[in-house]
């Protein structure tokens, strides 16, 4: 696309208020989280996971039944209203009220939102849970729901979507990957997908839509009270990712799917597709090829697909930081109003926007949902719908992640900076090396100058002793185990690591299996 497109300030604007999240995220929406982001190595943290289920699902999806008639007005129904989590205080209202918010509706398992009770299925089949206790965070923290669609101009499927938590005091943020199969109780209606709750919303006249229905179903089954949300669809995605030039990824893994061999051709025709191969290093992609990285899965995992989409949702947040367009935001939020689906005010975003390039600083944290631990892989009795069946008591500990700040950010502690010493004879491992461990936290410090090439890596600590070094995370990074670690005491110098990266490394680390940071 020229720059002289009309698309190009108003969408460079709206990247940069993504991680104000203001909406940019939103327009990140249409897919994709997986490779590192640009040179610019903001502070990140893993969540502790366990293996992904990569085994594969049908992609059938469990068809909408016919809806019921929509009734005018609502009534609240009694249900054991869940005590907070005694890891989150209790506080008052967010300071930013979202311009539409919902009215309250407590729904009871087996109750539609007009007060009749579903028949009972006979005999029964997946049980309904009850509802999680709901979250109470600081009022520092916002929460946005981001949204993708897999329709244009309508509601669709919400093939994607993440949370973010964003700490205006503070500054630093999270995302929270929510997979599409999650197998959960909707409010007012029957166990089904995840992403069917916003459609069924708008068919069956919930109070407020289809997103309403969606905010009621994550927080009855996560106990995540959304203040916002935004929602893009694919083509809007692939027009905002080729307005801002285009993005650059650090792809530390290779990654091979089925892809369209060119986008003008025809989906429905078989030879039209290939698998194609993104090599693991710089990659500078456009709307298509970014695209095609967030949606696809079917040589992954939907897992892996979340952990894609954040990364590209991360390098679409730096880029937008680094054009600063702050300042013309009112004009370029006139233009964009109707590009994208969202509850977000003006005055928010502007609020949110203007904490980003601290937030960039500071540090975004990282979240996902896996299996086998967290989320088991379910086959629903009455369709045979191969879907994801979420453990809560498992799961819990991530979601209370997700209102802290990252272990790692710079807002609370010291950085921990590395040095990173080539000695791969491969001039872009640096680049991957560096990425990883900003993934996670470290703040990488590539020394251009010469070494020998050699086999092993060596990785030096500089400090009297290891407390507070995070060798255990930095050696899983590296793929190194702790006890190699040299300490070096009493040496100055001016930095806490340094690492000599060796033939051997691989930079390709399964994020997935993370090793866990504990709670504070």
């Amino acid at each position: 696309m020229k720059a002289s497109s009309p698309w190009l300030i108003p969408i460079s604007l709206l990247t940069l208020l993504l991680f104000a999240i203001g909406i940019i995220a939103i327009l990140l929406w249409g897919t994709a989280n997986n490779t590192p982001i640009s040179r610019v190595l903001p502070t990140f943290v893993p969540i502790a996971v366990a293996g992904a289920d990569t085994a594969t699902r049908s992609l059938d999806e469990t068809p909408l039944p016919a809806t019921y008639t929509p009734i005018p007005s609502v009534t609240a129904h009694p249900n054991s209203s869940p005590t907070p989590r005694p890891s989150l205080t209790p506080t008052a209202e967010p300071t930013l009220t979202p311009s539409q918010t919902p009215t309250p509706r407590v729904l009871a398992p087996g109750v539609r939102f007009d007060g009749t009770v579903i028949p009972p299925l006979t005999p029964p089949v997946t049980a309904i849970p009850t509802a999680v206790p709901t979250f109470a965070p600081s009022r520092d923290i916002t929460t946005i729901l981001l949204l993708g669609s897999d329709t244009v101009g309508g509601v669709g499927r919400t093939d994607t979507m993440i949370l973010v938590a964003v700490n205006r005091n503070l500054k630093t943020a999270s995302m929270l990957s929510l997979p599409r199969d999650l197998y959960v109780y909707i409010p007012g209606w029957t166990m089904n997908r995840l992403n069917t709750a916003m459609a069924r919303g708008e068919s069956s006249g919930y109070p407020g839509g289809g997103v309403a229905l969606l905010m009621d179903t994550i927080k009855y089954n996560f106990g995540v009270q959304v203040d916002y949300y935004a929602q893009v669809d694919f083509v809007s995605f692939k027009t905002i990712v080729d307005a801002i030039g285009g993005v650059e990824l650090v792809v530390t893994c290779s990654y091979a799917d089925w892809r369209l061999k060119s986008p003008e051709l025809n989906p429905h025709v078989e030879d039209n597709w290939e698998i194609f191969t993104l090599e693991r290093g710089v990659q500078q992609m456009d709307g298509d090829l970014a695209l095609w990285y967030a949606r696809s899965r079917l040589h992954s995992s939907d897992f892996d697909r979340g952990r894609r989409q954040q990364q590209l949702l991360r390098a679409m947040f730096n880029k937008g930081v680094d054009v600063n367009l702050l300042s013309q935001i009112p004009t370029l939020w006139e233009t964009y109003r109707e590009t994208v689906r969202t509850n977000l005010d003006i005055g928010t975003i502007l609020q949110l926007a203007s904490i980003a390039p601290q937030v960039r600083q500071n540090g975004i944290q990282n979240l996902y949902l896996v299996g086998n631990d967290q989320i088991r892989s379910w086959t629903v009795p009455e369709t045979g719908a191969a879907v994801q069946l979420p453990n809560w008591e498992r799961m819990q500990e991530t979601f209370t992640r997700l209102y802290l700040p990252p272990s790692l950010n710079r807002a609370t502690r010291p950085p921990i900076t590395v040095e990173l010493l080539n000695a791969t004879g491969d001039p872009v491992m640096s680049t991957l090396t560096a990425e990883n461990l900003a993934w996670y936290g470290f703040i990488p410090i590539v020394n251009e100058t010469p070494v020998a090439t050699q086999t092993n890596t060596v990785i030096n600590y500089y400090a009297s002793n290891f407390k507070g070094s995070y060798d255990w995370l930095l050696s899983w990074v590296m793929n190194e185990y702790a006890s190699t670690i040299q300490l070096v005491p009493d040496t100055p110098y001016p930095y806490n690591y340094q690492i000599t990266i060796g033939t051997e490394y691989n930079p390709c680390r399964p994020s997935l299996y993370a090793p866990k940071i504990d709670l504070e």
